[in-house]
């Protein structure tokens, strides 16, 4: 259905006591077909023996295809479990589930431990389902304003009327039985070398079980205790166990979990050494006792109340998928979810015992936290020999699968695996499923009310939107002017600018101050790919923020303060936010892999992409390595106070306001007034930044003469592969029968090879504005196969174009427009225009050549593009284990 939807989002995920399948669509019919299929697939699945050897796992010949190669397990979900593994944070979170709530459905891996899935049987599956996937089990959300009526209807008479009801005893979960005493465990993991020194990858979690989920109030009081304990430099821990650096910051850990039926709240730490173990539990204790002692400041908690009432007037990305997931966990165990949506009345209650009980606060930190006793100390170090001996694990595992196989049976899984390679190989009759057809695609874009005027000589986008009582302010910043070095540390620049404070306000008070006006005020760097000619791209920092309209006034406040920095003292702080976004960019690069891979290839082919490696790929944080092992802090800093000052510069700015039309008069005059507090440098009045003059051309890092491959060695049992071909930017003709055609190799040719014959548990391909068309792999057993397989993609067009049918042109333009349709906040109005210059003529002349592609024009690209007259504009990355049989050459 991936193929034959306008689905803005389609997926299956498992949680750790339930299994949810979302999906979201702007078309009417598209919803009802989603739904019949959706229906259909969780509670009548076939479950065939082929199915659950592909996507589960089986014992198979290393070369299906030669019966005396040796024997290993296979499966995509194998494989991916692997993966999933393969980062040591996963693994620390996993384990900390495990161990504080070990008697119950929580105390196992729920996606799968890739040491037990070869456990797992057919038959087995089939009788889970049997017992669990009933309508008697199941909730139904929808969320958007299509009618409910006739989906309720359908629901009913297809589904709930045909089964009995037998109520649900074997899915029930208990509350934890809680512990008289805390415990304490100790666990390994791999080292990583592209992270801290050995001796400072130690991590610690200190949790607690606190409250019933389905207490919706006492899970309300513990998320509004933990943001009050761990958000921002005011909170408490931050201010014991952040502020002394002696550590790399908080693991993802740290916080409430509320997905589980008894919520957890962890202070966890990382990249610090095992000397320090007990010191972070002696000063997580004596910050509680603090707590109690001292109470919270009122700033601290109006702060926290002025998110909550943000979070209600916002409109975010994906809102309904989002309560989706945030409503999952209670309803699971309650039915108690409206109390849920009810954030107001929380909030009321809240305000209102504080007001009753002025230590209302204090005596439940004493009751939920210092007198808890179901408490855990879980501790992780590095063990240089962790991967070693998890292959030895697997072999025996192999071993142990194996020992007792006759000739026959190994002749049978032999025979099994080229049955289910014939399988594979066999098309399915796609044509039983429901599909949109072309006139059920709009033919023209959505056009937002804006309009563009010059304030104080400085361009602006006015997006009038329904705002809902919100300011949204974003502002470009040209970076042209920067030196390279000041361009390589552009991205600590922004990381750090928002956290030192100003000239007025400590950065406390800056912070504080913030949170109770604003939802933040937010600094990225931005590339803006040329939609005219490639490895060209508007270099720029963009700014944004948002706030309630009553208090626009002190945001345009807090931004001039930034603007007007005159002075960067606090070397110790700065030392410590540095180190903290060093740590950050180490952690978490296996589980986007994929996206490091396509962007280290782009980088091959494309100037700017290259530009964007140097700033956010794997090339920046071997700078940023090198810098914070050798740099001077108080230099580095007067660096950054010097790009300030050159970029705080209302002539390098052009902004945007998405703002409800009712109240546009008295914003505008707020921002009028904003603006004549900027600095301004010398420039010519009435001077602005043309769009021509706002591009640089990016250098080409891929010599002329050779395919550039690369080969980024990391310590994880898994591969992400990527290859990276120039082709031709968003405003030529071709480019949108590129983006057809990269649909198209995606659907039939790279997901069933490389997942579905190979055991990648993600395979696709996609082209961006700058005209890089990129292949890639996702947690990926293979390495040069995969690569042989994103180079047979010219071949295999070659072959099958004769066969394409209008369905499946069809098929790969509803795939085209998922993306481009998917449903934008009022927010995110206009941002295209203002973000990627991609204007409403821009996009409709798109729009009508991705609906324009023929047979012929997708051949014509892939001669032109992926043929060997093209060959050497193309680059090839591996991130993955070391393998002496990966020959890149």
């Amino acid at each position: 259905m991936l193929n034959r939807s306008l689905a803005t989002f389609m997926n299956a995920m498992t949680g750790s006591d339930y299994t949810l399948y979302p999906f979201s669509t702007l078309n009417y019919s598209d919803y009802r077909n989603l739904q019949r299929i959706y229906l259909d697939a969780v509670f009548n699945p076939i479950i065939s023996k082929p199915d659950f050897m592909q996507e589960g796992w089986r014992l198979e010949n290393r070369d299906a295809k030669d019966p005396k190669s040796e024997l290993m397990i296979k499966g995509v979900v194998y494989n991916e479990m692997k993966g999933v593994f393969s980062e040591n944070e996963n693994i620390f979170c996993q384990k900390l589930q495990n161990l504080i709530l070990p008697d119950h459905t929580y105390g196992i891996v729920s996606g799968g431990d890739p040491m037990v899935i070869p456990n797992l049987t057919w038959n087995g599956l089939r009788q889970f389902h049997k017992e669990h996937y009933h309508p008697s089990n199941c909730r139904c959300f929808s969320y958007g304003n299509f009618p409910l009526l006739p989906s309720l209807e359908y629901i009913n008479e297809k589904y709930f009327s045909q089964y009995a009801y037998s109520q649900p005893t074997n899915t029930v979960v208990p509350r934890q039985k809680r512990w008289s005493e805390p415990k304490r465990e100790h666990i390994s993991c791999r080292f990583d070398p592209m992270g801290e020194p050995f001796e400072k990858q130690n991590s610690i979690a200190i949790s607690l079980l606190v409250s019933d989920c389905t207490d919706v109030y006492e899970t309300f009081l513990m998320q509004f205790l933990t943001e009050l304990l761990v958000k921002g430099p005011n909170s408490a821990f931050y201010k014991s166990l952040i502020e002394p650096n002696f550590s790399s910051g908080f693991t993802p850990s740290t916080g409430l979990d509320a997905q589980s039926r008894d919520t957890v709240f962890t202070v966890s730490l990382k990249g610090i050494r095992t000397d320090d173990f007990a010191r972070v539990e002696d000063v997580f204790n004596a910050t509680i006792d603090e707590v109690i002692a001292k109470g919270f400041s009122p700033e601290l908690v109006e702060s926290v109340l002025h998110s909550y009432e943000l979070s209600l007037k916002h409109e975010s990305k994906n809102f309904g998928l989002n309560l989706l997931f945030g409503l999952s966990a209670i309803w699971n165990h309650s039915s108690e979810i409206l109390a849920a949506l009810e954030v107001n009345a929380l909030m009321e209650k809240l305000r209102a015992a504080m007001k009753n009980n002025p230590k209302y606060l204090q005596d439940t930190v004493q009751k939920c936290f210092k007198d808890n006793k179901h408490k855990l100390i879980l501790t992780m170090s590095p063990d240089k020999e962790f991967d070693s001996k998890l292959s030895n694990e697997e072999s025996e595992l192999i071993r142990h699968k194996t020992k007792n196989l006759g000739e026959k049976d190994k002749e049978a899984i032999f025979a099994k695996g080229l049955e289910l390679q014939k399988l594979q190989e066999t098309p399915q009759n796609t044509d039983i499923l429901p599909t949109l057809l072309m006139n059920d695609i709009n033919s023209s874009i959505e056009k937002v009310n804006k309009v563009n005027v010059s304030i104080s000589h400085v361009s602006t986008q006015i997006n009038k939107v329904n705002s809902n009582g919100l300011v949204y302010f974003k502002s470009m910043l040209n970076t042209s002017d920067l030196s390279q070095e000041q361009q390589m540390l552009l991205p600590l620049f922004c990381y750090i600018i928002n956290k030192m404070g100003t000239d007025k306000l400590n950065y406390k008070e800056f912070d504080s101050l913030v949170n109770r006006r604003t939802a933040g005020l937010k600094f990225n760097v931005h590339i803006a790919d040329s939609l005219y000619h490639l490895h060209t791209y508007e270099p720029a920092v963009l700014l944004s923020s948002y706030s309630l309209e009553k208090n626009v006034d002190s945001m345009w406040d807090l931004w001039v303060q930034l603007f007007n920095i005159t002075k960067l003292e606090d070397v110790e702080r700065f030392k410590m936010l540095s180190q903290l976004y060093m740590a950050n960019l180490t952690h978490g690069i296996a589980d986007s892999g994929h996206i490091y891979a396509m962007q280290t290839a782009a980088s091959l082919v494309s100037g700017s992409a290259y530009q964007v490696e140097l700033l956010s790929g794997l090339q920046h944080i071997s700078y940023m390595k090198r810098l914070i092992h050798t740099s001077n802090y108080q230099a580095m800093l007067a660096e950054i106070l010097d790009i300030g000052k050159l970029l705080f510069d209302k002539k390098k700015m052009r902004v945007a306001l998405n703002i409800s039309e009712d109240s546009q008069s008295n914003i505008l005059h707020s921002y009028e007034n904003f603006i004549n507090g900027l600095p301004d440098s010398d420039k010519i009045p009435g001077q602005e930044e043309s769009q021509e003059n706002s591009y640089v051309v990016g250098k080409i890092w891929s010599p002329s003469d050779s395919v550039n491959c690369q080969h980024h060695i990391l310590n994880i049992p898994v591969n992400y592969c990527s290859k990276a071909v120039l082709t031709t930017p968003y405003t030529k003709t071709d480019h949108a029968a590129l983006k057809v055609l990269a649909k198209w190799l995606s659907a039939k040719y790279l997901h069933p090879e490389l997942r579905e014959k190979r055991g990648a548990y993600g395979a696709g391909a996609r082209i961006t504005l700058d005209g890089v068309l990129s292949f890639f792999s996702y947690r990926d057993p293979k390495t040069a196969d995969t690569l042989d397989v994103f180079d047979g993609s010219y071949d295999w067009i070659k072959s099958n174009l004769k066969d394409l049918k209008p369905q499946d042109l069809v098929e790969a333009k509803l795939g085209v427009f998922q993306s481009v349709d998917a449903p934008v906040p009022p927010s995110l109005k206009g941002c295209d225009d203002f973000l990627k210059r991609l204007t409403p003529d821009a996009l409709q002349r798109h729009r009508a050549e991705i609906m324009a592609v023929e047979k012929t024009n997708l051949e014509a690209a892939a001669e032109t593009y992926l043929g060997d007259s093209n060959a050497l504009n193309s680059g090839k990355v591996i991130l993955g284990p070391k393998n002496e049989a990966c020959d890149l050459s």
